[in-house]
């Protein structure tokens, strides 16, 4: 890890600073401009132990912690940065949230210099004291009930100042990160190699910012800062929530429309059950969508049916978005017009087909069904979010990551500022349309996503993730698909990122009849309306998509291999394959078979030889790994891989993929899991041991081809209760 130098935390503000006054200059108020023209001038250690300070976690800070070997006379700093007004002292205003910064023993502390003892007498705040032995928990909620006054007086209190410039400071962190989360704790952890961040090209002449105007700015601090405090805030009353509504700053455009109406309606729901019938009227004129929908379940349970019918109709006739007006369809036709089931119920009842997996693949569904349709020779992506999502980037790589006026300002970017806005298309219809209509053929298209591919592979960005079967799927969607039909989905894409990012079916299958998106569900699995939405906005857009149903049963079709190795030692990573042996069994019925010694280019040691007889003169011209890679590999294609303590072998062959540089995997199944399972009880699990429970021949025990076989038989002897089960 990289030493910082000592000064660092000074060089990272100075280095943000530098950047909020050229390229927000117009964006900052008379105190931001204050405070920057009171920095310039103060001393080099002022401005040290200033950003000292803004880097606490806490906007509390004990004096006697701010020892820097860099700095001296620190009480002397401390006044001076109380003077410029970036530190005060503590205020009666801040007693309750200094006290959550606070020590158990702080507390204690503190609880005894408030409470009156004096003349003897024992007043009632110390005789509700807790035991010294109580937890943090217990003393700060009796010290929550000591008066403010005394608090602040005190000399705990008093052992502490306060940041006096964090309003200005939160406000240049939105500037330049876009957020009220991020704060300056990044630049340490760039410097450290511990965050990676993007390439920035510094000797750029164009100066620009996320926002449009100061107006605009000011307004989405505001509401971000309030959203942020309102998943914290636990309201004491209802006149509480009604002085937060009556602050909310009025919109000035759509984006700060829009996040003004979210706040809106997550403080209408805490107002619900303190003042119901203004929380109603709030949600009837919110315009987030979640407020609409809520405003008709609650009037639904008033049973103003009237009322709500009405504003149904209404939403149907103009609705705010896809989401609303899918609800207020689904809940007219069942609450109205007596329809039982909901439309995501419909379409699971009445638009799939079924399929049974082997139940190996519980928690992997698509990637087994992947697996399956390629053993039925089509091609086969796990598709989701991604195939879309990357198929959007490198479409608009170009526009998305080249063009800094769409947001890409600070080396911390990673999603253009346009789609967090969700006005992509707004600001870029020219450059959208020109590169769609550039795209005449698939061919032209496949080449143009190969080579953004190919030049910008790996490259950090927060939309898609890259990998080899990313493009592969996204070229044979290309081959496959009416790039008419594509090109409206990216164009919708673009419109409105936000409500089209997710939802998109799992997987995509070529087969004779044709390219399918398909939506995969389990036992238990509901189709989200988001997903609802997708499906039927990629119909519309001409792309076939079906749903899939899973269950899990034995499949006795299913082929299974059946493996066990030899080893130098009893860890992966330390020690190498000796031997491969390989049964392959399908209904029952040994299919095929392969065994090979293998070099491991190390001594064998003796206790291994004894165990095996496996030793180094044996091995001294079998292939290594890497020679038979390809042929294991191709041998286990589309199976289950089943052994007897099936992590030990799954685990040394996936390392020594690893060593050569390949990823391998296979779904696996443990057949002593699976005997504890289906035969209980038996005093032993051990591969001999069930051997002779069973009567199984071992030809040659620790040895990789019987071993083998006889696991095989353990396999056989599951799948014959398996079989009974699902037949009886």
């Amino acid at each position: 890890m990289r030493e910082l130098p000592t000064y660092y935390y000074l060089e990272h503000f100075n280095e943000f600073l530098s950047y909020i006054v050229s390229h927000n200059k117009a964006l900052l108020g008379k105190e931001h401009h204050a405070f920057i023209e009171v920095y310039s001038q103060a001393s080099h250690d002022e401005k040290c132990l200033l950003v000292r300070c803004i880097n606490r976690k806490h906007p509390f800070i004990l004096t006697s912690s701010l020892r820097f070997s860099e700095l001296s006379n620190i009480t002397k700093l401390i006044t001076s940065l109380q003077e410029k007004g970036w530190l005060r002292s503590v205020t009666e205003a801040d007693a309750l949230a200094l006290l959550e910064v606070l020590t158990k023993q702080e507390l204690h502390q503190l609880h005894e210099e408030c409470v009156n003892v004096s003349e003897g007498k024992t007043t009632k705040l110390a005789a509700l004291a807790p035991k010294k032995s109580a937890s943090k928990a217990d003393w700060l909620s009796s010290c929550k009930r000591l008066p403010v006054k005394k608090i602040t007086l005190s000399a705990t209190a008093k052992a502490y100042v306060a940041r006096n410039a964090d309003p200005v400071i939160n406000y240049f962190l939105f500037l330049y990160f876009g957020n009220c989360r991020d704060r300056l704790n990044q630049f340490s952890m760039r410097d450290l190699g511990v965050l990676k961040t993007r390439e920035v090209n510094t000797t750029s002449p164009t100066q620009i910012s996320r926002y449009t105007s100061k107006e605009q700015a000011m307004t989405l601090f505001r509401l971000h800062t309030m959203l942020r405090e309102e998943k914290h805030f636990i309201p004491d009353s209802a006149k509480q929530i009604d002085d937060l509504i009556e602050q909310l700053p009025v919109g000035i455009d759509a984006i700060t429309d829009e996040l003004q109406h979210k706040l809106l309606y997550r403080l209408a729901l805490k107002l619900l059950p303190l003042n119901r019938t203004d929380a109603l009227s709030h949600l009837f004129n919110c315009k987030h969508p979640a407020a609409q929908e809520k405003w008709c379940r609650e009037i639904h349970k008033d049973g103003d049916l009237k009322a709500l019918e009405k504003h149904l109709l209404a939403i149907i006739k103009q609705p705010i978005d896809e989401r609303l007006l899918l609800f207020a369809q689904d809940f007219l036709a069942r609450k109205f017009q007596k329809k039982r089931t909901s439309v995501l119920t419909d379409m699971l009842r009445h638009d799939t087909r079924q399929l049974t997996l082997d139940e190996v693949h519980k928690g992997r569904v698509e990637q087994g069904l992947v697996e399956l349709y390629r053993s039925q020779g089509h091609h086969a992506f796990v598709a989701e979010n991604n195939l879309w999502r990357g198929l959007f980037g490198l479409t608009f790589w170009k526009i998305l990551f080249a063009n800094n006026e769409l947001g890409l300002l600070t080396e911390f970017d990673f999603l253009p500022e346009c789609l967090k806005q969700n006005n992509f298309y707004d600001t870029a219809h020219d450059e959208i349309e020109n590169v769609l209509s550039s795209l005449s053929s698939s061919l032209i298209w496949k080449k143009h996503i190969l080579s953004m591919a190919s030049k910008e592979l790996g490259k950090t960005q927060y939309l898609f993730r890259w990998s080899t079967e990313l493009i592969d799927s996204i070229s044979l969607v290309l081959d496959n698909t009416d790039i008419s039909h594509l090109k409206t989905m990216l164009r919708s894409m673009a419109k409105d990122w936000r409500r089209t990012r997710d939802g998109f079916p799992d997987l995509v299958v070529s087969s004779p009849s044709g390219l399918r998106f398909e939506e995969v569900k389990a036992e238990g699995d509901s189709l989200r309306r988001n997903q609802l939405l997708r499906i039927q906005q990629l119909r519309e857009a001409g792309i076939h998509v079906h749903i899939t149903t899973v269950d899990f049963n034995f499949d006795p079709q299913q082929v299974y291999a059946v493996v066990d190795i030899e080893t130098t030692g009893g860890r992966a990573a330390n020690h190498k394959i000796t031997e491969i042996g390989i049964v392959k069994i399908r209904n029952g019925e040994v299919i095929d078979q392969w065994q090979s010694l293998i070099n491991p280019m190390r001594r064998i040691p003796n206790k291994i030889t004894e165990l095996t007889g496996i030793d180094n003169q044996l091995v001294a011209d079998a292939p290594i790994f890497a020679d038979i890679a390809e042929k294991l590999d191709a041998f286990t294609e589309n199976s289950i891989f089943v052994a007897h303590n099936v992590n030990f072998d799954y685990g040394f062959i996936r390392e020594e993929f690893s060593r050569i540089g390949r990823v391998w995997r296979r779904p696996k199944l443990c057949t002593v899991q699976q005997m504890r399972k289906y035969y209980k009880g038996l005093r032993s699990y051990s591969l001999a041991n069930l051997c002779q429970h069973f009567n199984i021949a071992m030809s040659q025990h620790h040895r990789a081809m019987s071993d083998a076989y006889a696991a095989s038989e353990l396999l056989r002897l599951v799948q014959a209760k398996k079989q009974n089960a699902s037949t009886s």
